[in-house]
């Protein structure tokens, strides 16, 4: 008898099978493995006992979590299947199991080896860039902190289960968590924090030093590899990086391109739906049987422009405002400024840009925020225009009425994405088309994707599963 594993795979990085293969040769079990399109195919020979257990142990101990894994399926067989041995080339992926075992085992010719290169699923000799990542017990802005010490994770960080498998992934990517520590937070003067554990051999290396010395973590510069958010069961790359799929070229249009290639991954043939929320530009898509295109495209923001347009037709907020705030819509009127440098500035934030709404917006625990005005209005050529300045006003007019930077942070991001639904339920009785498509690093945060995911649920939004949601 034959046991047959059906493995999902959520991509077509072919790493995992191939450390499956290798187990199967060191263990000189009577086994085959095989990976097509979303799923890898284990079969196993169940007649020497032995070598089934010595390959579970071997599994148990050298197996590495992916982030690309979803359900296995067990049947019973008959017969071994006609496969040739399977080969996977090389990868640019963390150090395995026991590579690191390798690294911190004095006994091995390996020991403390920084180019050392991980060949446990592959039989080329894969090419790793070297990092010259520099490592501090020192916090500088904008620093992410590498993990030295797992055993305190739980003493440091509000994580979930599923986070602390992703964290610890063989892709290794970064994810924020909030911070539970009170002398981290006091340290970097931050609530939430991008967290990273051991990636390359030189990051492993100077953690076993750190942990000996009594460290439990150490800062470094952000380099924006492989983030990655997790949303209830969901897992999404968020930029583009070097497990994600690389994009197929279907359209000059980058925008549209990405959406193409999700769309095929989705195995949408009938026609979608995708917005696009990057937090300097939004647009909504649709593919059918005609064409594939944006059409519905925001204008570019415009800082010094939205607030001349505030001044002329909302003077008595601005003026309010410039009494109760001196010097912030200066600052704003004096500066080029992105959406959310600007959102940043109006609700008064110590740190500016994107990240610092986010994390302002995650301080927030309850339900439910505000209604902010995110409405289209028809410009003189009677095309649909995002209105910056009711959107930028509304949130003055809040933060005039003393609502806390918190909860309006959070409102932000919810009335954004309440404002996706409403337009993507719009396309959606316009076009005779039921299937979404989310892209955007807008969904880096976690309230606007939190939000998408549980009241459009019923439309069953899709967030790819092995391409990056943005460039």
């Amino acid at each position: 008898m034959y046991t047959k594993q059906t493995i999902t795979y959520k991509s077509d990085n072919r790493y995992f099978a191939g450390f499956l293969q290798k187990i199967i040769n060191n263990t000189d079990i009577d086994a085959k493995v095989s990976q097509t399109k979303g799923k890898i195919e284990l079969y196993i020979s169940t007649k020497d006992d032995k070598k089934v257990e010595l390959f579970n142990n071997q599994l148990e101990k050298y197996l590495p979590y992916s982030i690309f894994l979803g359900d296995i399926k067990n049947e019973q067989i008959d017969k071994m299947p006609n496969i040739e041995k399977f080969k996977t080339p090389g990868y640019e992926i963390s150090p395995c199991l026991e590579c690191l075992e390798q690294l911190s085992d004095p006994a091995s010719v390996h020991y403390l080896d920084e180019s050392l290169i991980c060949d446990h699923y592959t039989d080329e000799k894969p090419t790793i860039k070297s990092s010259n990542t520099t490592f501090s017990p020192h916090f500088s802005q904008n620093d992410s902190m590498l993990i030295t010490n797992v055993d305190k994770l739980d003493d440091m960080f509000e994580l979930t289960a599923l986070e602390k498998r992703v964290l610890y992934s063989i892709e290794k990517p970064t994810i924020k968590a909030t911070i539970k520590d009170e002398t981290i937070k006091n340290l970097t003067n931050k609530k939430f924090i991008y967290i990273k554990a051991p990636f390359d051999n030189r990051s492993y290396l100077i953690s076993l030093n750190a942990k000996e010395s009594g460290i439990d973590y150490l800062f470094f510069d952000h380099e924006n590899d492989l983030n990655m958010i997790v949303v209830k069961e969901n897992i999404s790359i968020i930029k583009a990086s070097r497990v994600a799929q690389k994009l197929q070229l279907i359209d000059k249009n980058s925008i549209v391109n990405r959406f193409l290639n999700i769309k095929n991954e989705a195995n949408y043939s009938s026609g979608a739906i995708g917005i696009y929320f990057n937090q300097n530009k939004i647009a909504f898509l649709v593919s059918n049987e005609l064409d594939s295109k944006i059409v519905i495209d925001f204008q570019l923001f415009d800082s010094i422009d939205c607030l001349n347009n505030l001044y002329k037709n909302r003077p008595k907020i601005c003026k309010s405002f410039e009494q109760s705030f001196p010097n912030i819509l200066t600052k704003i009127k004096n500066n080029k400024l992105t959406l959310f440098e600007t959102i940043s500035y109006i609700l008064g934030l110590e740190d500016i840009g994107f990240e610092a709404v986010c994390d302002k917006s995650y301080e927030f625990r309850g339900n439910g925020g505000l209604k902010i005005d995110t409405n289209f209005i028809k410009n003189e050529d009677k095309t649909q225009v995002f209105d910056f300045e009711a959107f930028l006003g509304s949130i003055m007019s809040f933060k005039l009425a003393s609502v806390d930077r918190h909860f309006l942070a959070y409102s932000i991001f919810e009335s954004l994405a309440d404002m996706a639904i409403m337009t993507m339920n719009q396309l959606k009785l316009k076009f005779k088309i039921n299937n979404f498509i989310m892209m955007g690093d807008m969904f880096g945060n976690s309230v606007f994707y939190s939000r998408i995911l549980s009241k459009f649920q019923l439309s069953n939004p899709y967030f790819a599963k092995s391409i990056a949601l943005d460039k």
